[in-house]
């Protein structure tokens, strides 16, 4: 039971991150017409979040633009090593009998380092000054 459980969750983390891509690849995020919801916090303030940028970011890492996915969000993009780590060791674990730990990402540094990098990028992309205007997202 405990097999079929653990292989479950796999494949539906398997299938939800397929579709993503699929979702994002085909209906490009970067696009005037595109359906994808625009940022709550950034419609009501018309400030910058920290996520404010993502999905094109997304959508231009897909597409092969490198340089687009920083221009619009260079904190997700900084982030993604940790995501694919983390997705990597994922997939380990549902192979493996040992255990893979994920030490790193749960120590009071890690999470106090990230707390204050994604505050200071939140404050700083929203200052109308250069070089802290080359934070918001941008073409």
């Amino acid at each position: 039971m405990a097999f079929k459980k653990k292989y479950s969750h796999f494949f539906l983390a398997g299938t939800a991150v397929l579709t993503t891509v699929l979702l994002y690849y085909f209906f490009d995020a970067r696009s005037a017409e595109s359906f994808f919801p625009q940022c709550p916090f950034n419609a009501l303030t018309g400030l910058y979040c920290p996520g404010c940028g993502s999905q094109r970011a997304f959508s231009s890492l897909l597409h092969g633009d490198f340089t687009g996915a920083v221009n619009y969000n260079i904190l997700m993009v900084a982030s993604l090593p940790f995501i694919i780590y983390s997705a990597v060791v994922f997939v380990l674990n549902t192979f493996r009998r040992k255990q893979i730990t994920q030490k790193f990402f749960y120590s009071p540094l890690f999470v106090k380092t990230v707390l204050i990098v994604v505050l200071l990028f939140w404050v700083l992309r929203n200052i109308p000054q250069y070089p802290f205007s080359l934070l918001a997202p941008h073409e």
